[in-house]
């Protein structure tokens, strides 16, 4: 997935914690890319957010930050002009978080369901560092899942 939004063969790196906690890359971040190296790493839990991204099993808010976290890092690993501006690349992961989440396996409901806890990370993460922070970012919009009213009354409807 990393090599979509990358658009390039990109390693994603998921340490151990005995090697997270050893990488000095990696102290007081949740994620990170190597751009000279062509790799992201992410640390334990969000690593296994995104590997589980379809996993009910695991809570909601560590799916949608390892979706996102991913998704973010693999923009840095990006050959365009932007790579480094933290504030673009941050909105170009949240207005691809859907796709990102349905590239890893989540089905294209669980990707809307989990696009609210992407978007509180994402507007705290604006809120507290400033460089996050685009100018402007067209958010992706969450849609209500159909009401199983709704969906019973389709169903009848078309019986």
């Amino acid at each position: 997935m990393a090599e979509v939004f990358a658009r390039h063969d990109v390693v994603v790196r998921c340490p151990s914690a005995e090697e997270w906690a050893k990488d000095a890359n990696g102290a007081g971040v949740w994620s990170y890319a190597n751009i000279r190296g062509d790799y992201v790493a992410l640390q334990p839990a969000l690593c296994a957010g995104a590997i589980g991204v379809a996993d009910i099993e695991l809570p909601a808010w560590q799916r949608a930050a390892g979706v996102l976290a991913l998704v973010h890092e693999s923009f840095h690993l990006r050959r365009w002009r932007y790579r480094r501006d933290e504030a673009r690349v941050m909105c170009a992961a949240i207005r691809q978080f859907t796709v990102a989440a349905q590239l890893l396996g989540a089905s294209p409901a669980v990707a809307n369901d989990l696009l609210p806890f992407a978007l509180a990370l994402h507007l705290r993460t604006v809120q507290l560092f400033p460089l996050y922070r685009p100018r402007s970012c067209r958010l992706p919009v969450w849609r209500p899942p159909p009401s199983q009213d709704h969906v019973s009354d389709r169903k009848e409807e078309e019986e």
